[in-house]
């Protein structure tokens, strides 16, 4: 502590010592321009009636330098062009409209300025006026040499060192007596506070008085934050840290009792013992106020979670629950309702609507014939629906075991029943299936993706197009079904495999199709372990994969 102070008393004395040399320095030089500006002004106006009375000439330039004690004299005309110079005779006939001095009293009709001089190569002070001599107007400049500021420091250099060594050695001697005098009254009583067991600590020197009544007032603060982690501590033992929910039990955002590291996390905690989460949550500030059980939903990360509010006393216990799940699984399950009620309205309301045109017997025979028609199209559609979604519903209860599976005939198989499907749209269809390629899986649910994935290849495809179908063997098989047809936007290859989306809307009641073929396939590949993957491209085609990653040995 001693040589702390005594370096630290040093460092400001020298810090001290140097910032006043520097700034006494600069108010020297600049008393020094300012001496000599106003010097130069009155030596213009003695230069200047010398040159009226003897002419603007070099000898008579050098004259009236050598009268004024050697400043220099320049004399330009009033293009700035060098007329006379006292200093180098060679100067005459060149330009000195680019020196600032001489822009200064074109414009002003006076100016100076410092800088190096670039014919004499020493910092001098200039002084240039504009002056009325033979009839003609001019420019006067005077200039004469000064010191820089670095050499004003360099010649008070000695005088400061001088005083740094004073400094040194006077902070030495009087700061080890002074913190030697402050120390020993400090040192004795941390002595004491340290073998006061709890007692209260006293001083004689008034100016450490209220140290110790500081000291005093910590050991009364930390024996009562003893007494509350105390109890604290034993309720702590109703929950433990790796438990999945998370708690918390508090008295305000500020007082908090208890809190298991689920809720930490969730609720930000910070080690000063606030509820950060809490600060500006006007719905929790209401539930806090109204002191009644509450329960709040938050969305955190992605995930839904649960906050319970449950009272007792003065204290209040917040149960933090995960219920991404559940609420997933309710989302999931009113986006099904509501896509099946909708598809299923479409074939009900046309079955509905021709039954009653047939009641009223308000039809011809042939329009009577074209409407059970279509009400029999209507309820096959209606069928074809009910069983898409029972089919769907059953694959996750599907536990019947696995057998060996002929891939290239079942490929081959399923193909050709699409030949009335591809000659009716004029597609190209072109089969490329490797012999002998078996699968581990059932027949029907490979037919599924087979069928799926080549109707679509044909139902979203253009008349004229084609239509690939490749299957190879090896360590992992791979059967891709490629078309030709409108291809899938950047922004919707994420929710192709969506039940009951479509890529093309016109698609979804003519063409047969429900949004449901993709989200079969999607599910059978994922039970199974496979991969299923899809490159698409708007306007030009699509193709999607299965890669079988588990197969027969």
């Amino acid at each position: 502590m001693k040589k702390r102070i005594l370096l630290f008393s040093l460092l400001i004395t020298i810090v001290g010592i140097v910032l006043i040399t520097l700034l006494y320095t600069g108010i020297f030089w600049r008393s020094g321009i300012a001496d000599s500006e106003r010097y130069l002004a009155v030596y213009a106006d003695v230069a200047e009636a010398e040159l009226n009375e003897g002419g603007v000439s070099q000898r008579q330039a050098v004259a009236v330098s050598q009268r004024l004690g050697g400043v220099r004299i320049t004399v330009t005309d009033a293009a700035a062009v060098i007329v006379a110079d006292s200093a180098d005779e060679g100067l005459i006939g060149s330009s000195r409209a680019d020196r600032p001095e001489f822009s200064a009293a074109m414009e002003s009709g006076e100016g100076s300025t410092v800088r190096e001089s670039v014919t004499l190569r020493t910092d001098m002070v200039y002084y240039c006026r504009a002056v009325f001599v033979g009839g003609q107007t001019l420019y006067l400049r005077l200039g004469v040499e000064t010191a820089s500021v670095f050499a004003v420091l360099g010649d008070a250099l000695p005088t400061v060192l001088l005083c740094l060594a004073l400094d040194i050695l006077c902070c030495f001697l009087f700061s080890w007596i002074a913190t030697d005098a402050v120390l020993r009254p400090v040192e004795a009583l941390t002595r004491e506070a340290a073998l006061s067991g709890g007692r209260q600590v006293q001083t004689k020197y008034k100016e450490l008085q209220p140290v110790a009544k500081l000291m005093n007032e910590m050991t009364a603060e930390i024996e009562d934050k003893v007494r509350r982690m105390r109890e604290d501590r034993r309720m702590e033992s109703l929950v433990l840290d790796n438990m999945e929910h998370g708690i918390v039990i508090f008295r305000d955002a500020e007082d908090v009792i208890l809190i298991n590291r689920t809720a930490s996390r969730f609720l930000d905690y910070d080690t000063q013992g606030s509820l950060a989460a809490f600060a500006g949550e006007a719905e929790v500030a209401a539930v806090l106020a109204a002191r009644e059980s509450a329960t709040l939903t938050r969305i955190r990360g992605g995930r839904d979670y649960s906050l319970r509010f449950t009272f007792h006393e003065n204290t209040c216990v917040l149960l933090i629950t995960d219920v991404t799940e559940s609420a997933a699984a309710a989302r999931s399950k009113n986006e099904f309702i509501a896509n099946v009620t909708h598809e299923m309205n479409t074939p009900l309301t046309s079955i509905r609507g021709f039954a009653e045109l047939m009641a009223a017997g308000t039809l011809s025979p042939d329009r009577a014939q074209a409407a059970a028609k279509t009400i029999i199209k209507q309820s096959d559609r209606l069928a074809n629906l009910v069983k898409s979604i029972i089919n769907f519903s059953q694959i996750d209860s599907d536990e019947l075991p696995d057998e060996t599976v002929d891939l290239s005939e079942l490929v081959r198989e399923a193909a050709s029943a699409f030949e009335p499907k591809l000659h009716k749209r004029n597609i190209s269809f072109d089969l490329e299936a490797e012999e002998g390629v078996k699968v581990r899986s059932r027949r029907e649910r490979l037919l599924e993706i087979v069928n799926n994935l080549i109707s679509n290849g044909i139902r979203y495809n253009r008349d004229g197009g084609s239509l690939t179908v490749t299957l190879t063997g090896g360590e992992e098989p791979v059967f891709t079904v490629r078309d030709t047809g409108i291809g899938i936007a950047e922004e919707d290859k994420e929710r192709i495999f969506d039940r009951f989306y479509t890529v093309d809307k016109s698609h979804g009641g003519g063409g047969g199709g429900f949004g449901l073929g993709l989200a079969i396939v999607k599910k059978l590949c994922r039970r199974a372990g496979w991969v299923l993957s899809v490159e698409s491209k708007l306007g030009e085609g699509t193709a999607f994969s299965v890669h079988f990653t588990r197969r027969e040995a």
